[in-house]
């Protein structure tokens, strides 16, 4: 009979308890240390510039006047949930709020992101996805910057579901795909194939247009703008790949 780690844990809540803290500390510690030391490179085309200004500024939530320079028109961040490493670039934390599954893996998490600095909504479509769609309108409401991943929680990798256009449309906010990727990482044997950078290592960011979704959109619609980000992502994908293969970005467009 094959017992498996996880089942152990599952038998006792204390010691599952226990796992969950190391694991959020783990998670915490190495982000916020392994992030400190990329140096980045990015590339949008002019149409999304008003969606990153100040995206990268440093600022002190105590002061008024720093306040004001959160000047960046709010949008969602199509993402991998492979690469979600470069969820701290998305600055400041706390103007992002990342749509998380209720999932036991994602309350794991959702703890180290909220401790990092950022905002979650909890829901997916398995789990209490019409919560986490409410919650997200209601910082969208806010001028928040909102952050979903496309193949969450379950995968395939890389295959964009149709809860983000969804998610646009009810929110009336555009969606900007985002890709990253590193020289050197360590690609974990998961269905997600989650990228791990080496410390120090670069790393190339690749914003593409907004994508506007309309309100009232029928099904055939929805699909064909979920196909378009599809399609935009995979290019996006291929072109970080060849980043640090080539520096071939000149041909780019996102």
């Amino acid at each position: 009979m094959k017992i498996r780690l996880r089942d152990i844990f599952l038998k006792y809540p204390l010691l599952d308890g226990f796992r969950r803290s190391v694991l959020v500390g783990v998670c915490k510690t190495g982000t916020l240390f392994s992030t400190s030391t990329y140096p980045v490179a990015a590339f949008y085309p002019p149409e999304t510039r008003p969606y990153l200004d100040n995206i990268w500024e440093e600022i002190d939530q105590g002061s008024k006047e720093s306040e004001s320079l959160v000047g960046s028109k709010p949008a969602i961040f199509a993402i991998y949930h492979g690469r979600m490493v470069c969820l701290p670039g998305l600055k400041p934390n706390r103007r992002l709020t990342i749509l998380i599954s209720n999932s036991r893996d994602g309350e794991i998490i959702a703890r180290a992101l909220k401790e990092i600095g950022f905002s979650t909504a909890r829901g997916s479509p398995a789990h209490g996805g019409v919560r986490g769609a409410l919650e997200m309108k209601t910082a969208a409401k806010g001028n928040n910057r909102l952050a979903m991943m496309v193949d969450g929680p379950r995968g395939p990798r890389y295959e964009v579901k149709p809860g983000l256009v969804r998610l646009a449309e009810i929110t009336g906010l555009p969606i900007i795909p985002f890709v990253a990727h590193a020289r050197q990482a360590y690609w974990m044997d998961s269905w997600d194939n989650f990228m791990a950078p080496w410390w120090c290592t670069p790393m190339v960011y690749i914003f593409g247009h907004p994508i506007d979704i309309p309100k009232g959109m029928s099904q055939a619609e929805s699909d064909s703008l979920t196909a378009l980000l599809q399609s935009r992502m995979d290019k996006m994908r291929e072109m970080g790949a060849a980043f640090f293969e080539n520096g071939a970005t000149h041909n780019y467009k996102p």
